[in-house]
């Protein structure tokens, strides 16, 4: 109080809290009192700006995307004058796709179902090393280990197959991001953490507004924008194993126009041998408000990563004897991504606003990887030579095998080991208009209608390269050259009806979509090609309508306390890629993967959609929580996972219980300066195969043990009619089999449904995910920690709980995790210093590795995790 006070006697402090009409807090919002002072509001959205002039002025509070707010003959003396609470209105124009302005992590009050946040303190406060490492807490998110830091995003949402997230839509700022949103959809580019502002994700039929891939989810990455103060910021991290990263940005806002730039550089020597990263992303923006009428946005990106990136995992032998080797050194991943997005949104009239966005991008996958073969650890030596066997298998030595024990090694042709490369080029362009209209008929009875239409278009070329003369070739022989091409028109209508408390909103889509395939070998060697446009190629054409409805009950509105009841249904629906879009369905249901262009007629995996929740903040906003059940039914199945296909379209149902909360215990303390912040993050699920027959391209690939053997024939045995087992040519056996009729047995095709194979469960699919997140902080310093479960869950649709001896079939053990992190942050009224943080963040502390997954099957076997890094690093704003 006596400093206050002698501040207070040379002249006036001015001070207040910005927030938005939500409540959330404006952090860095301008504030300009007359000509006298400025200032900006702090990272809780307080304003304290002292040594004021007495005297009378007009007081304005500005920000990029909001209303401009003037409190007029505001009087300043020798006291301190309090503006209370101060809230912003966003304007009409304000670009809704990537602002993340919210309440302490929960959900997100611009979508009607289910919606799940992960917010910038959260980010700062982890320094994750990839995306996945947060997406683990989220409820409904499996994350499936690939032993990288998620470059390759491997996540599903309530129950979706994680394989590179291909089952789900990938978003930043409002724009997709896949590869080939619709042809490869498979995640190979992911945006680095370190420039993000927040991740959005969107579970209901508010999906059905957002683009294809939408029956299970939506995944938006929210970047930065430009900040309005001018700044510096400079963020350097290193920890074991290599790791480093710079990242340097400069941007700020100069008459309503708000630019950045961003550099981001990433090293990383990996977890295991052989699996460094070398990654550059650069970003630009400019965000500027054009008058009251309109807003515009423009990004640029380019990103690049060099990697020994290897497909091959371990084999229960290396996992236990050490699950740090990886011997493919020659595995090599080049990818680059350049990308443009343009936003301007033009307010129509009073209550109508027009968002136009047009985006491009050319995303390029050079891939070289070893060709492997698995051998019996005893006969390594003798195959590979003593050469390599000395420089990458000497852990052998003394190592007593059995008949069990494999080892994935490369393949070895006249003394050498040799490559093959994938290699694949993605362009993806369109344009998006779309419409808002606010109405109001009575007090009572308002409504906003939205009206969406895109033009999409994408080429996908896809090269395979053969090279025998050394593994660290980089050309040889071309053994595929595919092109696809694909165009998409699809539009949405969205009316949300409000009558009083009730929100109601019915939303339909639809899509047509035409795809060509052309395979550009065989039509190189088409004697009888004449070169007319399209020749050689085959179109499958197709279209699809997605009709849903959310609904909203609010019970409860006051300034901080908030409840409402959430529920809704919609269908979903997974396009056809480029690896299944040209196949045909018989009369019978059966699946043909060679048709004639006529018989070509596959469509869309579609969902039956439900959920049902309540979500909302309480006790002045300490407690904040969401609850909601789910249920979504998948028909026309046919991309079951990796070398699973249904041969007629499958149907499996997952279900679910999605609970997150938190509360803020610093609250109960009567110093504000505390906060202590539990949070608990459960999900419960459960899965269902209902009906399809599936063949397994992997299953007689595996190394049966004794175990899985015995296993198979049970499965076989216990539900006989859901088994068609056919030995040596073809012959179809019906009895029951004994454990030495396995070795006879040349396919099997399995049949799902009642008096089937009745109970079995999907893949990834765990039934418990638990995530415990405790944070405290006090004046600057933060300290926090997390506990995350994921339960037991089966890799393959047999559902196999015995381990082959390759790694590729069988069940994941229940694993967890424990990270925490330590930081201090100093703020600064120096010219050349605004802000410093200093701070330590560990992973998976215990070291206990894991088995994360056998996402590529037999190519790979197991995917370890769990381990331990530590990293530390410094971030100062100038």
């Amino acid at each position: 109080m006596l400093i206050l006070f002698s501040i207070s006697s040379i002249a006036g402090v001015l001070k207040g809290k910005v927030v938005a009409e939500c409540g959330a807090e404006m952090n860095y919002v301008a504030v300009v009192i007359g000509e006298a002072r400025s200032g900006y509001s702090d990272e809780a959205g307080n304003i304290f700006i002292k040594d004021i002039p007495n005297g009378t002025y007009n007081v304005s509070i500005t920000t990029i995307g909001y209303a401009k707010l003037v409190i007029a003959d505001v009087h300043i003396n020798n006291t301190v004058t309090d503006l209370g609470l101060l809230k912003m209105e966003p304007m009409i124009t304000i670009m809704d796709p990537f602002e993340i302005v919210y309440i302490r992590p929960g959900y997100s009050h611009n979508y009607h179902g289910s919606s799940n946040l992960v917010l910038q303190d959260e980010l700062r406060r982890v320094q994750p090393l990839g995306s996945e490492e947060v997406l683990k807490k989220v409820v409904g998110v499996n994350v499936a280990g690939d032993m990288g830091i998620s470059n390759r995003l491997n996540v599903g949402i309530r129950g979706s197959y994680p394989r590179r997230s291909e089952k789900i839509l990938l978003l930043e700022d409002g724009i997709p991001i896949a590869p080939a949103p619709y042809l490869s959809p498979s995640a190979y580019y992911n945006p680095p953490t370190d420039r993000l502002d927040g991740i959005v994700i969107v579970k209901g039929a508010d999906a059905l507004t957002m683009g294809p891939n939408n029956m299970y989810g939506v995944l938006n990455y929210i970047t930065k924008k430009p900040s309005l103060k001018p700044e510096l910021s400079v963020a350097l991290v290193g920890g074991e194993r290599g790791y480093q990263s710079q990242f340097i940005t400069y941007g700020g806002t100069w008459n309503n126009v708000g630019a950045e730039l961003q550099v981001l550089n990433k090293a990383f020597d990996g977890f295991q041998d052989n699996t460094s990263s070398r990654i550059f992303n650069a970003t630009g923006k400019v965000y500027a408000d054009l008058g009251e009428r309109s807003t515009a946005y423009v990004k640029f990106n380019f990103h690049q990563e060099n990697a020994q990136a290897t497909y091959s995992g371990q084999t229960p032998l290396t996992f236990n004897l050490d699950p740090n080797q990886n011997p493919f050194d020659a595995d090599d991943l080049s990818t680059k991504r350049y990308a443009i997005d343009l936003i301007y949104k033009y307010k129509l009239g009073q209550n109508s606003v027009l968002t136009s966005t047009a985006y491009a991008s050319q995303f390029s996958r050079d891939w070289w990887r070893q060709n492997t073969t698995l051998l019996n650890a005893s006969a390594v030596r003798s195959y590979v030579g003593e050469e390599i066997y000395n420089a990458k298998y000497a852990y052998l030595n003394n190592v007593i095998s059995s008949d069990d024990d494999y080892i994935r090694v490369g393949v070895v042709s006249n003394g050498r080991e040799n490559t093959k490369a994938r290699n694949r080029v993605f362009r993806v362009a369109g344009v998006k208009e779309e419409i808002e209209w606010s109405y109001s008929i009575s007090e009572q009875f308002n409504g906003k209608l939205t009206v969406g239409l895109n033009a999409h278009t994408e080429q996908f070329l896809n090269q395979e390269i053969v090279a025998d003369s050394s593994r660290f070739s980089r050309s040889g022989t071309i053994v595929k050259d595919q092109k696809y091409t694909l165009s998409a028109i699809s539009g949405f209508i969205k009316n949300d009806f409000i009558v009083g408390r009730l929100s109601i909103a019915p939303t339909i889509r639809y899509e047509v979509i035409n795809m060509r395939k052309y395979n550009l070998l065989a039509i190189s060697s088409d004697p009888l090609n004449d070169g007319t446009n399209n020749y050689g190629s085959v179109l499958n054409t197709f279209g699809q309508l997605l009709p849903g409805v959310s609904l909203n009950y609010v019970v409860l509105d006051t300034n901080q306390n908030k409840f409402e009841f959430f529920g809704g249904g919609y269908n979903g629906y997974t396009p056809p890629t480029s690896s299944v879009g040209f196949v045909g369905i018989n009369e019978e249901g059966t699946v043909d993967t060679s048709p004639s262009e006529e018989s070509i007629n596959i469509k869309a995996e579609t969902s039956a959609n439900f959920e049902l929740g309540l979500r909302g903040y309480g006790l002045k906003g300490a407690l904040l929580g969401q609850a909601a059940v789910f249920h979504n039914r998948i028909d026309n199945y046919y991309a079951a996972g990796r070398k699973e296909a249904f041969e007629t379209l499958g149907a499996v149902s997952i279900q679910g219980i999605e609970f997150n909360a938190s509360y803020d215990f610093g609250q109960l303390i009567k110093n504000g300066n505390h906060e202590l912040i539990v949070g608990l993050a459960y999900t419960l699920m459960n899965s269902k195969i209902l009906s399809g027959k599936l063949k397994d391209a992997d299953l007689f690939k595996a190394k049966h043990t004794e175990a899985t053997k015995i296993e198979l024939i049970d499965k076989i045995n216990l539900e006989r009619t859901g088994y068609s087992v056919f030995f040596a040519g073809d012959s179809l056996v019906n009895r029951n089999l004994n454990y030495t009729d396995f070795d006879q047995i040349e396919s099997i095709a399995f049949e799902f449904g009642e008096g089937k194979i009745a109970n079995n469960s999907a893949p990834y699919v765990p039934a418990q995910i638990l995530c415990f997140n405790f944070n405290y902080g006090y004046k600057g310093i933060n300290l926090g920690l997390s506990y995350s479960m994921i339960g037991a869950q089966y890799t393959e649709y047999l559902n196999f709980n015995n381990e082959t001896a390759e790694g590729a079939i069988g069940k994941l053990d229940l694993f967890n995790v424990i990270d925490a992190n330590v930081s201090y942050e100093v703020t600064s009224k120096k010219r050349f210093l605004n802000a410093m943080t200093v701070f330590v963040a560990g992973k998976n502390l215990r070291n206990q590795i894991y088995k994360a997954s056998r996402l590529h099957r037999v190519s790979s076997g197991i995917m370890p995790g769990g381990f331990r890094q530590i990293n530390a690093g410094i971030k100062f704003t100038l």
